[in-house]
């Protein structure tokens, strides 16, 4: 067979169906290296199998006659172009011939060219033995000067790692709930070898956005539109052939759909705005099954975890691409702030309008020019404004319904509180007036747990006394005054925290170092939104600990508050380590049933501030560093 072995494709006769559609007779002319050619022809009534001499060369050639269909130009033209994109190798030649012109069909997915065909390509490539996906990206999609803006990133080329069994780690349950290590990590390695090579570009440009975001293109000559195909040994598979979005892009950016310049939010690519090709192999990826019809594949627990792996290259590219969007908005910021404006000068003393020199008034003309160019831009900036708002709303309008209805129960339950916090003391002392507490505390009567009333009693009083506790914190932290500005005194704010969270878990200890009456204007609510939020994951992340320590340190500079925040438990999961910064965006969570949002808050409050997070760390425990700002 040699080398050079073409993988067989089909495995179900259904190639001899499709045949047999198209035309009411059909001859096979084919010839092996070495041997006589063959001829076969059929009627689909009659056959006959005869030797072909005329045939020099190997290879195979299929005549099709007397057509069922009427092949009209558009639908000849159709063809050619699906035949672009269902087959991506070069051992065959395909031709159409229509009316007596012949066409070869060339690969759509050709020689790729960054700003002709798109503006970044992202290859990504999965190892199975060692569970490694690696990302390269290769992008031409900005202007020379954003390297001034993002002097820490390379905006041209970047090289991702990932650790897949980490990355997925909150996947297991496709095995069991109880899946261990090993059986986790020899599933990733049955799904095989595999390699992806995506094309991104926007669909369409505005000429503000080009001039805001430094883009270097505004239309791509031959843009990439065909979506994401699926290659198994050189051919497409059906239903995988670009119409479909079988990678979910849509439904991803309508879940996370914030902008790239979103100073939180978490960008996603639109299913619009990404092109490529997946390629599989039929034995290395064989947990990848072909639906009974041919149409499709089988959506089994090993495709699921392999568009899993494909997304999670998607996202190392979405991440960064949003980190450069990010620097290059906050530049522009910056150099408004800075740039002088001749235009107030002049409202604030009109006579120096006639004394302006002949650079200060083309300064003066270039500034009134750029105030007509922000007035028609005006509506798309609220625009802008009101998505960005729109996506923090539906996000957290989401918990804020859960607080509710929990506070409305919370109300409705604080009329009892006294039953609530005194019942088990009542049924005691009545126990003892019957003279039936001696008979109910016997140690015979206490050898099995679920008779054993006085230690039942003891934990019922224990989770009373949570009841009355979640009560109290959802009605306190829901009144209005909360939420007003106020100078606040730091000291016993967080001292407040300190002992609501100790209260509640006795295996915490949460050390305090805030300068002794240190005043801050700002609300209440800000910062226990961020430390309940922080406190929460901390000890989530640590429920097995038998002492978790808290230290929070905070002081006053100029107008910022500066506050350092540290656990010390096990530290970030292992995916987030060599990347903490990501875990402030959304939906980024490492446990199964996480919802994602907590450190999304706490970095989108602490902005909206106008601070910012500087530092998380997560080798030894847990550490962030960040500033509160003085906005309300």
């Amino acid at each position: 067979m040699g080398e050079n072995a073409r993988v067989l494709a089909g495995s179900k006769g259904v190639g001899r169906f499709a045949i047999a559609r198209l035309g009411a007779m059909a001859s096979v002319y084919t010839r092996m290296d070495g041997q006589e050619g063959v001829l076969w022809k059929t009627d689909w009534n009659t056959n006959s199998l005869e030797p072909y001499l005329e045939q020099k060369k190997k290879g195979t050639k299929i005549v099709i006659e007397q057509l069922r269909d009427n092949w009209t130009e558009s639908r000849v033209r159709n063809l050619r172009d699906f035949l672009s994109r269902t087959y991506i190798d070069d051992k065959m030649k395909i031709q159409v011939l229509y009316k007596e012109e012949k066409k070869e069909v060339t690969r759509y997915f050709g020689k790729i060219k960054l700003g002709i065909h798109c503006v970044s390509i992202i290859r990504l490539n999965y190892m199975a033995e060692s569970q490694q996906l690696i990302c390269d990206i290769a992008s031409d999609e900005f202007k020379e000067e954003v390297k001034e803006f993002c002097p820490e990133i390379n905006v041209r080329t970047q090289r991702i790692e990932i650790n897949i069994a980490e990355e997925l780690e909150n996947r297991k349950e496709v095995l069991s709930e109880e899946a261990t290590e090993e059986a986790w990590r020899d599933f990733l390695k049955s799904i095989g070898n595999f390699s992806a090579e995506l094309y991104f570009s926007l669909k369409s440009v505005s000429t503000s956005d080009f001039e805001k975001f430094h883009y270097k293109y505004k239309i791509l000559e031959e843009r990439y539109d065909s979506g994401v195909v699926l290659y198994r040994n050189a051919f497409s598979i059906s239903s995988y052939e670009g119409k479909k979005d079988w990678l979910g892009f849509g439904k991803r950016s309508r879940k996370s759909p914030a902008a790239a310049s979103h100073p939180t939010g978490a960008w996603r690519v639109r299913e619009n705005q990404i092109s490529g090709k997946v390629i599989i192999d039929k034995k290395e990826n064989n947990g990848l099954c072909d639906l009974m019809n041919r149409q499709g594949l089988v959506e089994n627990d090993t495709y699921k975890l392999f568009i899993e792996i494909i997304i999670a290259g998607i996202n190392c590219f979405e991440r960064y691409r949003q980190s450069i969007i990010r620097r290059v908005m906050k530049n522009s910021q910056t150099q408004e702030e800075k740039s002088s404006n001749i235009i107030d000068i002049v409202i604030k003393n009109p006579d120096k309008l006639s004394g302006l020199s002949s650079e200060e008034t083309k300064l003066f003309l270039s500034e009134l020019e750029q105030m007509k160019k922000e007035n028609k831009e005006s509506r798309k900036q609220i625009d802008e404004t009101e998505k960005r708002y729109k996506y923090d709303i539906r996000l957290l309008n989401m918990l804020a319904t859960s607080g509710l209805k929990a506070t409305s129960i919370a109300h409705e339950m604080h009329n009892d509180r006294n039953s609530i916090d005194k019942n088990v003391d009542y049924i005691i002392k009545a126990l003892k007036r019957y003279a039936l507490w001696d008979i109910v505390n016997d140690d015979e009567n206490r050898q099995y747990m679920h008779r054993d009333i006085p230690a039942l009693l003891k934990k019922n009083q224990r989770i009373n006394r949570k009841i009355i506790s979640f009560m109290d914190v959802m009605l306190s932290e829901s009144e209005k005054e909360q939420f007003f500005p106020e100078v606040i005194n730091m000291d016993a704010l967080f001292e407040n925290i300190k002992l609501v969270w100790e209260k509640d878990y006795s295996w915490i200890d949460i050390q305090l170092q805030v300068e002794e009456g240190l005043e801050y204007k700002s609300a209440k609510d800000i910062f226990r939104v961020i430390f309940d939020n922080l406190i929460l994951n901390s000890i989530q992340q640590n429920d097995i600990e038998n002492v978790l320590t808290i230290r929070i340190l905070a002081e006053k500079r100029g107008k910022y508050l500066y506050i350092t925040y540290f656990d010390n438990g096990k530290g970030l999961p292992p995916k987030y380590k060599f990347d903490p910064m990501r875990i402030l965006e959304v939906h980024e969570t490492s446990r199964a049933n996480g919802h994602g949002i907590g450190m999304w808050i706490v970095n989108n409050t602490i902005i909206n501030t106008g601070g910012e997070v500087q530092k998380v760390e997560g080798f030894d425990g847990f550490k962030i560093e960040f500033i509160i700002g003085d906005k309300i």
